[in-house]
Order: C-alpha cells, then structure tokens, then sequence
C-alpha cells in the first residue's frame, strides 16, 4: 500500500490548478488517502482483473464462462444428439457438422469484446487446411473456458497477493 499527502496549502501536487490529480483534494483535512498499489506483478492477475477464485476454483462460477465457447459446445451436443437419433456414421455425422458448421457464426463473431491475437496462431495452420484444436477460440481475452473480462476488477495489491 501506499499513502497519498495532500500538497501543502490545500493545493493538490503537480500545478496551480487546484485539481486532486493523485486522488487528495483540498477538503481533507490535512489527511491523505490509503490507495493500493497495482496488482500487476500478481500470478492472478489477468489484464486489470482478478482470477485467483477461478484458479482456486476452476468453473464454480458459471457467469465468468465464455459465451462464445458455450455457444459452440451448445450447438455441438445438439447436433451429436441428433446424430446419434438418426444413427449416422461417424463419416456422415463429420460431414453434416461441417456443413452445419459453415451456417453458423463462427466462434467470436456474436461477442462484441472478441479480440483476436494481433497474429493469429491459427491463420498459417486455417491456410494449410485446418486449425489446431487447441486454438479454435482464438480470443485474446480467452483463459480455459473463461472470458477474463467477466472476472472481477483487479483493485489493486490485496491480501491474496502472490508474486508471479
């Protein structure tokens, strides 16, 4: 933690304008402010937010999961229902996914925070005939099944601190 002075006459540091820029304002007293430092040198910490009861607790909570991936899971265990109704071949429930698949939005394309990486890892791999399983999500904000922008605000160094 660190604590914040107020600047000397009422006037906050750092000009004459008066404004509190770090937080102090000329009405406290004389007293400055507790503030956390940055949680960003923390192992949960996940670009400003908080994943430590997601590693804790890996799925708990359901409202962190990412929509998109659901989305797609959904869509796929319905159609393995239907597959396995209509006793298709593994060949022919392969060829109806993949038809299937092409009508469908892809994955991040009904998420307004989708974010792809700045090179996709996929592309090269999308370009030779097939992406890799493991990058089929390719969202930036994509941790194991988790949107990290669903997680709580980092506020800063707290009690559950770990250094990474």
């Amino acid at each position: 933690m660190t604590f914040e002075k107020p600047g000397k006459g009422g006037k906050a540091p750092g000009g004459p304008s008066g404004s509190a820029a770090c937080g102090a304002s000329a009405s406290s007293g004389g007293r400055g402010r507790v503030m956390r430092l940055p949680g960003i040198r923390c192992r949960f910490h996940e670009a400003g937010h908080c994943a430590v009861d997601e590693t804790m607790n890996p799925g708990l909570n359901e409202d962190w999961r990412c929509g998109e991936e659901q989305r797609i899971v959904r869509a796929y265990d319905h159609f393995l229902e239907q597959a396995d109704t209509f006793d298709l071949s593994s060949e022919q429930a392969t060829a109806l996914w993949e038809r299937r698949l092409a009508t469908i939005p892809p994955p991040g394309g009904l998420c307004a925070d989708y974010t792809p990486p700045p090179s996709c890892p996929s592309c090269q791999s999308c370009a030779d005939g097939g992406c890799d399983e493991a990058d089929w999500l390719d969202c930036t904000h994509f941790r194991e099944g988790v949107c990290v922008l669903l997680l709580p605000r980092c506020d800063g160094i707290c009690e559950r601190f770990q250094g990474a």
